[in-house]
């Protein structure tokens, strides 16, 4: 009888563990999704600012407003230093290296999986400009 009460008690807390609804990607990051909520490929989506450019990849920062930083009186570093962890360097590739400012704001779907280094790395499939 005690067997089936701490079976009885247990097998809902273990359930409650296994949710399908899960906030945050392998990355740290939080998953990506359109505008209707849904992210219909599971790819994982960076939206963030341009902070630096260099042999056809560029550095972008996640969950920072213009208001926090200002990429023409901060270096990078500095930069860096506010958005730690949440910096990327991305690879674009045959996307239009030239297309792309430092300050401008882009949302990135990237092509595989995302290196959690610092900055982190990941390759791009398809950049697009948000503002």
């Amino acid at each position: 009888m005690k067997k089936v009460v701490v079976t009885s008690l247990l097998v809902p807390l273990i359930l409650s563990g296994c949710s399908l609804n899960e906030e945050f990607n392998n990355e740290g990051r939080p998953d990506s999704t359109n505008e209707e909520g849904t992210n219909p490929t599971n790819d994982t989506i960076i939206t963030g600012y341009i902070i630096d450019k260099e042999k056809e990849r560029l550095l972008v920062v996640e969950g920072l407003d213009e208001s926090e930083f200002n990429i023409t009186q901060q270096t990078v570093d500095e930069i860096l230093k506010i958005a730690n962890p949440n910096a990327t360097w991305v690879s674009i590739g045959d996307i239009k290296y030239n297309d792309f400012n430092v300050g401008e704001q882009v949302k990135i779907t990237v092509d595989g999986g995302v290196n959690t280094s610092f900055p982190a790395k990941a390759s791009a499939k398809k950049i697009e400009l948000v503002k």
